[in-house]
């Protein structure tokens, strides 16, 4: 049985700033692989679900390699690999680790010949691949009965062997209490909880659900940072952050704090757990989830006020870059106000504030007339918006620059000849050049700094870049299509119908 993705092809020296360079225990990982004589032999080390080369060592004549690395060796799970690939994994816990197996059958044929906590991991996984067998022996079975006492004895012997599984895990971690086989498997195994109940007798999902979600990490350790080292704490750290928490920004921030604080700042879990968290919401495609990036930079990585950030792990530019980032997203959080804007038309004589709009929702749209995505989004937009938003209260409030005489002219042209007629603004080739010389003869009677320098201020890194903005001009809604606008428009106005009841 496997506890993780075997990622052969992408083994490689780590030299990430997520593993530790320092010193470890010294251990002999001694492997004989029969019928691998003169291979080349990996060994790699789980960090979370994914494996990472660690050494390589020639076979002998006899198929015998010694894994001795002057830096020593992490505490973990490993794989051992051989041409094929193939492979099979250990615990390395032990200052010495003797196994011989065949390379046909790697798993089959192996063969612990000094390692306490090996024997105990191979046995569990015979043990559990011995009752996968048995269990889809009796599925099948089940599948072809159709006689209901049949098909409840046989319903009996799968709980039987539901049963069996549980008491020889139960078994395992009693007897071998400071084990790392031990920590894994009760890793593996469920939270035990009663069923909660509603006064009628029916199951009170919603109430189960919390209790769910509240003992999910019992059976962990957050504390010991050899787990990073096991694949199981990966997948159910990513089960718990896919599946079990509510993609909401507030619930997952108070979560993944609670979480934190339960490694007791172990540097290793925290190290996992900040960096993982950090990571997943950096690139998720769920509006509203930069609120969870925002949450863990201004927590963990910058916590500003001349706290120092508790991720030395990160170098100094990717630091800054992150801190930069996030800095800007801060204010362009969904809930937040839009930052001012007011900006001229291409008369570059009217200014144009987008907060004296009287729609009642305004779609902030940047874009570039030299930009290829916007000249093709651009007409499409104005289509929907001519044919549904428009009636719908909501106006768009289109963002272009035009800084020299070429962006002027086509800036111009695209919207005359795809006759955009809502508001057109943008940093104009007049407003540009004399706010280079002078920024404050347009401020404060007409702009803001903030305002000329929108593309900081709304962090429009491309184009086209689309804000949706309510009556109180805050954020509701970014990065939008047109059928999102107005399904959204919708969803709103029909929240508001039900609290205004």
């Amino acid at each position: 049985m496997r506890y993780g993705v075997l990622l052969f092809l992408t083994l490689f020296a780590c030299s990430t700033t997520l593993l530790s360079a320092q010193d470890e225990p010294k251990r002999n990982i001694d492997v004989t692989i029969q019928g691998a004589a003169k291979d080349t032999i990996y060994l790699a080390n789980y960090y979370g679900n994914k494996l990472y080369y660690a050494d390589t060592a020639i076979a002998d004549g006899k198929g015998k390699v010694v894994f001795k690395s002057p830096k020593g060796y992490k505490t973990g799970m490993y794989a051992v690999v051989a041409p094929g690939p193939k492979f099979f994994e250990m615990v390395v816990n032990e200052p010495t680790i003797k196994v011989t197996t065949k390379k046909e059958d790697m798993l089959k044929y192996l063969v612990v010949d000094q390692s306490t906590e090996n024997q105990l991991f191979v046995d569990y996984i015979r043990f559990l691949n011995d009752r996968k067998l048995d269990s889809d022996a009796l599925r099948a079975k089940m599948d072809g009965q159709q006689d209901p006492i049949g098909r409840s004895a046989l319903k009996a012997e799968m709980e039987a062997l539901d049963k069996a599984v549980k008491d020889y895990q139960r078994d395992l971690v009693a007897k071998n209490p400071n084990t790392l086989v031990a920590s894994l498997v009760r890793m593996s195994m469920p939270v035990e909880l009663p069923e909660p109940r509603k006064a009628d007798g029916t199951l009170d999902s919603a109430a189960s659900y919390y209790q769910y979600r509240a003992h999910f990490w019992d059976n962990f350790n957050l504390s010991d940072e050899r787990i990073v080292r096991i694949p199981v704490f990966a997948n159910k750290f990513d089960e718990y952050m896919g599946k079990v928490l509510p993609q909401v920004p507030d619930t997952i921030n108070k979560l993944v704090d609670e979480l934190v604080a339960r490694t007791m700042d172990d540097p290793e879990t925290f190290k996992y757990i900040v960096h993982n968290v950090t990571l997943r919401y950096e690139t998720s495609d769920i509006m509203g989830m930069d609120a969870v990036l925002v949450h863990m930079a201004q927590t963990y990585y910058c916590p500003g006020s001349g706290k120092a950030s508790r991720t030395p792990w990160m170098t100094d530019e990717n630091l800054t870059k992150l801190c930069d980032k996030t800095q800007k997203l801060a204010p362009l959080l969904i809930g937040k106000k839009a930052p001012y804007l007011s900006l001229t038309d291409s008369t570059e004589e009217k200014w144009i504030n987008f907060y004296d709009l009287p729609a009642e929702f305004v779609v902030i749209l940047f874009w570039d007339p030299h930009c290829g995505h916007c000249k093709t989004e651009l007409p499409e937009i104005y289509k929907v918006y001519k044919e549904k938003l428009r009636d719908m209260g909501i106006e768009v409030y289109a963002v272009s620059k035009s800084v020299d005489e070429t962006l002027m002219k086509d800036w111009k042209k695209f919207i005359r000849e795809n006759g955009l007629d809502w508001v057109n603004v943008g940093l104009t080739k007049t407003v540009f050049e004399n706010a280079k010389k002078n920024p404050r003869m347009y401020i404060p009677e007409h702009t803001t700094l903030e305002s000329l320098n929108y593309a900081d201020t709304y962090d429009v890194y491309s184009t086209p870049k689309v804000f949706l903005v309510d009556g109180d001009r805050k954020i509701v809604g970014k990065q939008l299509s047109v059928d999102q606008l107005e399904d959204l428009v919708k969803k709103i106005r029909e929240r508001k119908g039900v609290a205004k009841e």
